[in-house]
């Protein structure tokens, strides 16, 4: 075989994961020696490639566990067995427990931040912003009721410093972005300007929150998404400035 052949094929082997490349392969080359050299490059490019994913599947599967069992039930043997790894292989992407907590929580800010970063730009109307994003975290939460044990929890709230901290960042953030979409609605008259941004946003949040109580008492049984609805309408209502475009 070529050197150059190898080379060449080194950098691209990132990109060759299907089994129509194997059969590519396979007949390109019919030495065995050949087949199996390339063979393990593709292997080795399948490890690299799923290394997010399998962090992914990990954070997955502990936000399932913490659906059935709250944060205390969080195991990592238990979260191994599930993704169908060997402990020691979990820890090659998270140090412990926490360090998959953390994840979860980092993720959870990541999540809410870019729903409503691609709202914003989808939509002029701020008012069917807010909406729009009123009922999509309401449906984030009923859909995945691990969340809201995570956020609300008891090991969360009242954990370290640093944990307190990461979740205050969450609902700061969260909070600055819907203040700052009320307060484009007053500037173009669609939102009633003597409103308080602050009051508007406490609304949608202690909804959000109440929504998030009902759904770990009940293990995310209870269907709000009506609620929600009536509850949205009283807030559009409360905000909507009804001389605007007259």
């Amino acid at each position: 075989m070529k050197l150059h052949l190898i080379s060449n094929f080194q950098k691209f082997a990132y990109f060759i994961t299907s089994p129509v490349d194997f059969f590519i392969i396979n007949n390109l080359y019919s030495c065995e020696s050949e087949f199996t050299f390339f063979k393990g490059l593709i292997f080795m490019a399948k490890v690299r490639l799923s290394s997010e994913l399998r962090q992914k599947q990990i954070l997955d599967v502990t936000l399932e566990i913490i659906s059935e069992s709250g944060i205390a039930g969080v195991n990592t043997s238990e979260i191994a067995k599930r993704v169908g790894i060997v402990p020691s292989a979990l820890y090659r992407h998270f140090e412990n427990k926490e360090a998959l907590i953390d994840a979860l929580l980092d993720r959870t800010h990541q999540t809410l931040t870019e729903n409503v970063r691609k709202i914003a730009l989808k939509f002029p109307s701020s008012i069917e912003n807010l909406r729009r994003i009123f009922l999509m975290h309401l449906e984030l939460i009923m859909r995945y009721p691990g969340i809201p044990k995570l956020v609300f929890s008891d090991a969360a709230v009242l954990g370290s410093a640093e944990r307190k901290e990461q979740i205050f960042s969450i609902v700061k953030t969260y909070s600055k972005q819907l203040s700052a979409i009320v307060e484009k609605g007053q500037c173009e008259g669609e939102i009633l300007s003597n409103i308080s941004r602050e009051a508007v946003v406490f609304s949608m949040i202690s909804f959000v929150q109440h929504t998030a109580l009902i759904s770990n008492v009940t293990d995310g049984e209870t269907d709000l998404s009506k609620s929600a609805a009536i509850a949205w309408n009283y807030i559009e209502k409360s905000i909507r400035n009804n001389q605007h475009n007259k």
